[in-house]
């Protein structure tokens, strides 16, 4: 019987692979660029932003848009890398991994949570409940998204397909995302999180709350809840100018 045939993104990440392995593509330095591996494989920029997905989800590269792919290792690690340079790049997370609709529901914003989104305490916002994560494999993050309730139908459907909710929200209502909030604290799991990575009740956990908003006020808010340990690793870029 004839052997499967594998995807050409999986033969193209299996080839980088084996180049890094080998000591052609050293730790520290860029891949070539997007651009480049086009031309080489005589493939599109979609088929190679798959392989160097596969990179990026064991560890082998961190990946910047704007910048390229840098070569982290030349073997395997669990771990996911986010790099922020600039605002667009918040996007990253969302286009990289895939969100997986647990479930939505209207919910009233209690006194602690209504400060957390600037919300009001007792108003009704839909929140939907999710799992994100590369190509099915273990959870990256659990994520709890808080949305105006008027939003709450397109906010549902944006989260079952692609890319952030939070531009198809601006997108939709015609507007431009015009600021971006980001809060990181270290907090106790809740039981209902630990419960998706298989983590005891209060374990530690890193928790990421994004605020997006437009000119007409607050887009969505989301609390996203990593796992403590090297599954996760933060990365941010300052650009210091000299005198």
């Amino acid at each position: 019987m004839p052997l499967a045939k594998i995807p050409r993104y999986t033969a193209i990440e299996n080839e980088l692979r084996s180049e890094i392995a080998s000591g052609q593509h050293l730790i520290g330095k860029m891949l070539p660029s997007e651009a480049e591996l086009c031309r080489r494989f005589q493939v599109s920029r979609f088929t190679i932003r798959q392989a160097l997905r596969g990179l990026q989800a064991d560890g082998i590269i961190s990946r910047t848009q704007g910048a390229g792919s840098r070569v982290l290792r030349d073997t395997p690690a669990s771990v996911y890398i986010q790099n922020y340079r600039s605002v667009p790049e918040l996007t990253q997370f969302a286009e990289e991994t895939q969100l997986e609709l647990i479930k939505s529901e209207n919910t009233i914003l209690n006194s602690a949570v209504a400060e957390r989104i600037g919300g009001t305490e007792g108003e009704v916002w839909f929140l939907m409940h999710g799992v994100r994560q590369i190509l099915k494999d273990e959870p990256l993050a659990f994520v709890e998204s808080y949305v105006p309730q008027h939003y709450g139908g397109l906010a549902r459907e944006l989260a079952i397909g692609t890319g952030p909710i939070y531009a198809g929200l601006a997108n939709d209502i015609g507007e431009k995302v015009t600021r971006a909030e980001q809060e990181t604290q270290a907090l106790p799991a809740p039981n209902h999180i630990g419960a998706v990575f298989g983590i005891a009740e209060g374990s530690p956990m890193l928790c990421i709350l994004r605020r997006y908003f437009s000119r007409s006020g607050l887009l969505i808010a989301s609390f996203n809840w990593h796992r403590g340990g090297d599954g996760y690793i933060h990365r941010t870029y300052i650009e210091l100018q000299s005198d």
